[in-house]
């Protein structure tokens, strides 16, 4: 599990670096904020529309070589970006990086299940907080490379990435004989595909999805913006969140393999909205602490939801987590434009506000999710999907 968890971490930690490197970007390019924007939906569109079909490929036939691959273009991808003459080639750079974080995240989910066959809830969770990880180191080395050097210094933040692709490289013959070897400790046993189900819990993703990118896009704004402190305060007040999130994500898991992923997803999101609105309405420490906690629940269920998307199509694991994974970044991007939008109709705090409303219509659509743990049935596959040729 750690290889993927390393690899989780390093290609996530190319979509942590892009939002520092704007700055520097627009003022080398004399870039509009649309075509800074242009940037990052050219990043969030490469890597959740793609990932699906990744998901797919990685679900018909032996697929390891995408992990090194998927590494190697998203850090190879955020090197060019740096050293690219023109914006064009910035833009194609940041493409190329985010199909490299499409390529690696449903083969890494699926191998991560397969590894943790009779634990999902605790194996999931130690991949997802590398993630986690890897998003929150972003910002703050790339802010210490661009406060060291620029942008001529900045190439480096690829190389993290460029050697954990060498060392997937390496040990993909080993990953290949572990989850040979995990399929063999399974036996036939396969659940049968709830097409239905997946579908109302990618709901519940899409309306977490307005809630996580609420508080990640607008609480360091609103702190400065509406409560007049510091633009260092919000910051350091998002990294508590994230923070209590990768703790959350843990503990999560391991209460995933005991109790319900449904009811504990459920849980965190009902939860998340009172706490959302007491962060909005408290200015004081109270409200810090409510907004760390929030951040802690509602990151939490990242793990959950993976597990559920892939007890709820079983065929195609890697697909499966593609559409989780995807579908949260993907209609991140859409939440953060819309909350902006109703931000400057409404102000900064109700359009907040709005997420604690968003996170318990989301708890009431986990809460009506079928269990995630389906019956067994031997080889069944209800969808007539393709079988996995073995490693």
């Amino acid at each position: 599990m750690a290889p993927l968890t390393v690899g989780h971490a390093a290609v996530d930690f190319t979509q942590g670096v892009l939002p520092a490197l704007l700055p520097a970007l627009v003022t080398r390019f004399s870039l509009s904020y649309a075509a800074a924007g242009g940037l990052v939906l050219a990043a969030t569109a490469a890597s959740s529309v793609t990932q699906p079909l990744f998901g797919r490929l990685a679900d018909r036939r032996e697929a390891l070589w995408l992990l090194p691959f998927g590494v190697l273009l998203s850090g190879g991808g955020l090197a060019l970006a740096t050293v690219a003459p023109t914006y064009a080639l910035v833009f194609l750079a940041v493409l190329t990086a985010g199909f490299g974080v499409a390529a690696y995240h449903p083969e890494a989910s699926r191998v991560a299940r397969s590894l943790a066959h009779a634990r999902p809830g605790s194996g999931l969770s130690v991949f997802s907080v590398g993630g986690n990880a890897g998003v929150a180191a972003g910002p703050a080395v790339a802010g210490v490379v661009l406060a060291l050097g620029g942008l001529d210094l900045a190439v480096v933040l690829g190389l993290p990435a460029l050697l954990c692709a060498a060392w997937l490289w390496r040990l993909v013959p080993r990953l290949r004989a572990d989850d040979a070897d995990a399929a063999s400790a399974r036996g036939l046993e396969q659940g049968v595909d709830r097409p239905r189900a997946l579908i109302a819990l990618l709901v519940g993703v899409a309306l977490r999805a307005y809630v996580y990118f609420g508080l990640l896009s607008f609480l360091p704004l609103y702190e400065e913006r509406v409560r007049g402190r510091s633009d260092g305060y919000g910051a350091l007040l998002l990294s508590a969140l994230l923070f209590a999130g990768a703790i959350g994500t843990l503990a999560m898991g391991r209460l995933a393999d005991r109790r319900s992923p449904r009811r504990l997803m459920a849980g965190a999101m009902l939860a998340a909205a009172p706490l959302v609105a007491l962060y909005v309405a408290d200015p004081g420490p109270l409200g810090a602490v409510a907004a760390v906690l929030a951040g802690a629940v509602v990151v939490a269920t990242f793990g959950l939801s993976l597990q559920l998307a892939q007890d709820f199509l079983p065929s195609s694991a890697a697909q499966a987590a593609g559409l989780s994974i995807g579908l949260s970044v993907g209609l991140g991007g859409v939440a953060s434009v819309a909350i902006g939008l109703l931000a400057d109709q409404v102000g900064l705090g109700a359009s907040l506000a709005s997420c604690a409303g968003v996170a318990l219509l989301a708890g009431v659509v986990a809460a009506r999710l079928p269990d995630g743990r389906p019956p067994r049935g031997g080889a069944v596959r209800s969808s007539g999907a393709p079988v996995r040729s073995a490693p």
